[in-house]
C-alpha cells in the first residue's frame, strides 16, 4: 500500500494537508484562504444508461455506486484546495434509513419515505446493526475504502441531523404538529437518536481512516482528527425558542462526540444563529445560501458574528464576482470558500487572485 500521505490523484497532498491543519488552528499557509475553486466541465464523459435510472440497483450495488460516484465527480474541474475524494453515502440524512426509514431511489439522489404518524410509534424507530441498508452501507464503505487507498480521500458517512431525521421519518406535517404539541417527548426522541447515531459513527470511522491520514466530509472539509458533521435544515420552520429547547440538546450530543464538528447551515435559518453559536463544540459553520434569501453579500454581518464567536467559517457557494468582497471584509484566518468560476482559465486566474486578495487583507487584520 502507498504511504498514507501519498495519493495518486492528489499530487500536492502533503502541502495541502498542512494548509488544512493550519486552517483548524486559525492560521494561514501560503498567504491564501482555503479556496475550493471550481468550474463546470464542458467535456464531461457521457453517463452509462444505468446511471440515469431511478432504481435501487445503482445505489445498493457497491461496484455500481462507486462508478456512479466517480462519474459524478467529472461534472466539475477542481482547482486550488479542492482534492479528489468520494463519499459512500447515497444521499442526505442516510441515518434515517438505518433506523427503519424506507429509501426512495431517485435519478439524482435518495430520500426516505415516512414510516410513523406520531410519537406513539417512536419506539419502533431504532438504529439496528442488522438493518439491511446499514449492511449495504458497510459493504459499500469497504468497497470504496479498498479502491480509494493511496488514490484519493474517502469521506465520512453523511449521517444528517436529529430534526431532519424525525421530519423525514414522520413526514413534515406530522413532525411540526408533534413538535408543538409534545415538545418534551420530541426532545427525548431526538436525543435518543443522536446517541444511536454516535454509535454508528464509531462503527464507521475506523473503516474510513484505515487507509487514510484523516477523513473528509461531503463538503469537503478534511481533518486529521475525528470530525463529525451535523445539520438541521428543517429548523427553518421552527422558532428560535422551540428549536433551542427541543432539538439543540440532541445536536449538542452529536457535536460533543467528536474532536471537531462541522455544522451545515443555511442563511434561511439565520434566526437560529445565536443559539448555534452558543454550542462550544461546533468548530466550523458552513454558511450556505438559500435561493429565496437576500443577496449573499447581505449576510456579511452574520458571517462576522460567526468569526467573532471563534468559529471557523466556510462560505458556499460564492460566485466569482463576490470572492474579493468577502475576503476584503472578513478575517482570512479560519476562512474557507467554494468559489464558482466559468472556465479553466477563470479558475486559474481566481487561484492567483485569491492569493493577492488574501495577502492584502492579511496585512490589515494583523
Amino acid at each position: 500500500m502507498a504511504s498514507p500521505f501519498s495519493y495518486s490523484e492528489i499530487p500536492n497532498w502533503p502541502k495541502l494537508r498542512e494548509r488544512y491543519r493550519a486552517f483548524w488552528d486559525m492560521q494561514l499557509r501560503d498567504e491564501a484562504i482555503i479556496a475550493h475553486v471550481q468550474n463546470p466541465n464542458p467535456h464531461q464523459p457521457p453517463p452509462a444508461p444505468w446511471m440515469l435510472e431511478q432504481s435501487d440497483g445503482k445505489y445498493c450495488n457497491p461496484e455500481k455506486f462507486y462508478q456512479l460516484s466517480r462519474w459524478r465527480r467529472t461534472s466539475w474541474n477542481w482547482y486550488a484546495d479542492l482534492f479528489r475524494y468520494l463519499t459512500p453515502s447515497y444521499g442526505p440524512n442516510v441515518f434515517a434509513g438505518f433506523c427503519g426509514g424506507r429509501p426512495q431511489f431517485g435519478a439524482d439522489t435518495v430520500w426516505h419515505e415516512p414510516v410513523m404518524d406520531s410519537l406513539d410509534q417512536a419506539d419502533r424507530v431504532h438504529f439496528e446493526e442488522d438493518n439491511p441498508y446499514w449492511k449495504i452501507h458497510l459493504d459499500t464503505l469497504a468497497y470504496f475504502s479498498e479502491r480509494c487507498a493511496g488514490v484519493r480521500q474517502l469521506a465520512m458517512t453523511d449521517f444528517g441531523g436529529p430534526a431532519d431525521w424525525i421530519s423525514t421519518l414522520m413526514g413534515t406535517e406530522n413532525f411540526l404538529i408533534a413538535t408543538i404539541e409534545e415538545p418534551d417527548r420530541m426532545r427525548d426522541f431526538a436525543i435518543r437518536l443522536a446517541h444511536e447515531c454516535n454509535r454508528a459513527f464509531d462503527l464507521v470511522r475506523p473503516q474510513v481512516t484505515a487507509a487514510n491520514d484523516g477523513a473528509a466530509n461531503w463538503m469537503p472539509v478534511w481533518s486529521d482528527r475525528p470530525m463529525g458533521t451535523v445539520q438541521d435544515d428543517i429548523a427553518i420552520n421552527l422558532s428560535p425558542t422551540m428549536y433551542r429547547e427541543v432539538f439543540l440538546p440532541a445536536l449538542q450530543v452529536m457535536a460533543a462526540h467528536t474532536e471537531r464538528t462541522v455544522l451545515h447551515w443555511h442563511d434561511g435559518c439565520h434566526l437560529h444563529l445565536d443559539n448555534l453559536l452558543a454550542v462550544d463544540e461546533i468548530d466550523l459553520i458552513q454558511y450556505g445560501h438559500d435561493p429565496n434569501s437576500p443577496p449573499f453579500r447581505q449576510g456579511l454581518d452574520n458571517m462576522r458574528k460567526i468569526q467573532a464567536a471563534g468559529k471557523r467559517l466556510f462560505i458556499s457557494c460564492v460566485e466569482a464576482e463576490d470572492a474579493e468582497f468577502f475576503i476584503d471584509n472578513l478575517d482570512p484566518r479560519g476562512l474557507m470558500m467554494i468559489i464558482n468560476t466559468s472556465s479553466d482559465e477563470a479558475s486559474r486566474r481566481m487561484v492567483d487572485d485569491v492569493h493577492v486578495w488574501t495577502a492584502r487583507r492579511l496585512a490589515t487584520v494583523c
